[in-house]
């Protein structure tokens, strides 16, 4: 019930999908992903928006947090994450926010499931520039799917071909991170500048 009123109803049908990924690969340039998001920095994303939504942000900073289960699972899914340097930077809720949501990465990070990556800003340009952030989810018995936001609303992806591209974007994005070790220190350096 808190899903079907926090979330537009073209998200209903991804959350449902993400739940059942076997392996979650999610690419994010501007805000950290929902899965790893903490309670106060979704509320912060949350609080100043302009919208005409009707939809309450308790609700639907509840459904995000609710959505984080499926990482404490008994099989919790592969959780690959590459994200821009620049989203540990963003002030989104202040110093104190920012800084309980960075030790919370580096602290998700250390789960044997999951992987975060970090593209240093020092890249410079690089294939995640192109666009808004993605995921691909693979499935034990079902084909691949994907997920990309857009200014109008989000799009469930099940085509083969249109797959493929977001897949080779994937590859590409993942060349430019910093390894897994690496990317943990630089979180903590960032880390250390909200104060």
């Amino acid at each position: 019930y808190l899903k079907q009123r926090a979330y537009p109803g073209w998200f209903i049908r991804w959350a449902d999908r993400e739940a059942q990924a076997t392996i979650l690969r999610w690419f994010e340039l501007v805000v950290v992903p929902g899965l790893l998001q903490t309670r106060g920095y979704a509320q912060a994303l949350l609080a100043d928006r302009i919208a005409s939504s009707p939809a309450d942000p308790d609700e639907i900073v509840a459904a995000r947090m609710a959505r984080q289960a499926v990482l404490a699972r008994d099989m919790p899914p592969e959780l690959w994450v590459v994200i821009d340097e620049a989203v540990l930077r963003r002030p989104v809720g202040g110093a104190c926010v920012m800084r309980e949501q960075l030790e919370h990465l580096m602290e998700v990070a250390r789960r044997p499931n999951v992987v975060l990556q970090v593209i240093p800003a020092a890249v410079g340009v690089h294939e995640g520039l192109r666009g808004a952030g993605f995921i691909i989810a693979d499935f034990a018995e079902a084909p691949r799917a994907a997920y990309q936001d857009t200014a109008v609303r989000g799009q469930v992806i099940e085509d083969a071909d249109d797959i493929g591209v977001l897949m080779a974007s994937w590859d590409r994005v993942r060349a430019e991170a910093l390894p897994r070790g690496a990317s943990l220190d630089l979180i903590g350096e960032v880390a250390k500048t909200w104060t």
